[in-house]
């Protein structure tokens, strides 16, 4: 997916990626709180409905979701929602609302709450100087922080640029979003989004199960893979579990997020199922 001019304004969809850990691979930042807000108006009511409108954004994953005719009541009636609402010592005013009540609401109205469980987003700039380096990445912050989606920011290297998906995938992330200056335009940058969008299900027999401890052990693992989505029990045999997997990527992808101190691969059988062996702790 290629898109030229200001991103924030033409990248309707994907724009929704973008929230912020951090300046570099390595720095983070907590995502603002789904439920919460932090507003300049001192106004009560009217710090409530424009807290509520910054939150409809981040809970339902949708950048017009204040404007949406079916949660005006919400933006409405915010006040009814609110659980904290406090000043702050700069004279704002931070708003907290009622996650269960909220979350009902909106339901009621026929949207879905996107949950806390956000895919992360690893963002690769050009190499850049100075302001335009500087205002690029606030402007990174600023619609980062309005989604509650985290990101990576990296800088262009060599490998990172042969290989995007592989570099966002060692840095924990689900894909790569790159950024290039336009040749005719240097001021903007055409977006290039790389993502593993196909879930493959493969078949994976781990030996080494002898024992409930085991087992719970075992399925603990493979639920929380990165690469894994679903996982499902097909048989149990003495000490041998058949799992049913829908993961992404390729099979050396999925040996790796998989793979850990007791959990170690052997290789693919004559069935075409992934083999492993499980070592219990001593």
């Amino acid at each position: 997916m290629h898109r030229r001019c200001d991103f924030f304004r033409s990248c309707a969809r994907w724009a929704l990626i973008l929230a912020c850990v951090g300046f570099d691979a390595h720095a983070a930042q907590v995502v603002p709180s789904l439920y919460g807000a932090v507003v300049s108006d001192s106004d009560a009511q009217q710090a409530a409905q424009d807290a509520m409108r910054q939150v409809l954004v981040r809970l339902t994953g949708e950048r017009d979701a204040a404007g949406d005719p079916a949660l005006a009541a919400l933006i409405t009636g915010a006040r009814r929602y609110v659980q904290l609402q406090r000043s702050t010592t700069a004279g704002a005013t931070r708003v907290l609302f009622d996650a269960s009540t909220l979350g009902d609401a909106l339901s009621a109205a026929g949207r879905r709450v996107w949950g806390p469980d956000r895919p992360l987003v690893w963002v690769l700039l050009p190499q850049q100087e100075g302001a335009g380096a500087d205002a690029l990445r606030a402007r990174l912050v600023t619609a980062a922080q309005a989604r509650g989606l985290p990101i990576v920011i990296a800088t262009t290297d060599a490998t990172a640029a042969a290989a995007p998906l592989a570099a966002a995938r060692r840095a924990g992330a689900a894909a790569a979003l790159i950024a290039q200056p336009v040749p005719a335009d240097p001021a903007s940058q055409q977006w290039t989004l790389v993502a593993s969008s196909i879930d493959t299900r493969w078949t994976c027999r781990i030996s080494g199960v002898a024992d409930l401890p085991s087992f719970a052990s075992v399925l603990t693992a493979v639920r929380t893979a990165r690469e894994v989505s679903e996982v499902t029990v097909r048989a149990v045999d003495a000490d041998s579990l058949l799992l049913q997997l829908k993961a992404r990527g390729n099979e050396a992808e999925l040996e790796r997020a998989l793979a850990n101190d007791r959990l170690h691969v052997i290789a693919s059988n004559a069935h075409g199922e992934l083999d492993y062996k499980y070592q219990a702790a001593p």
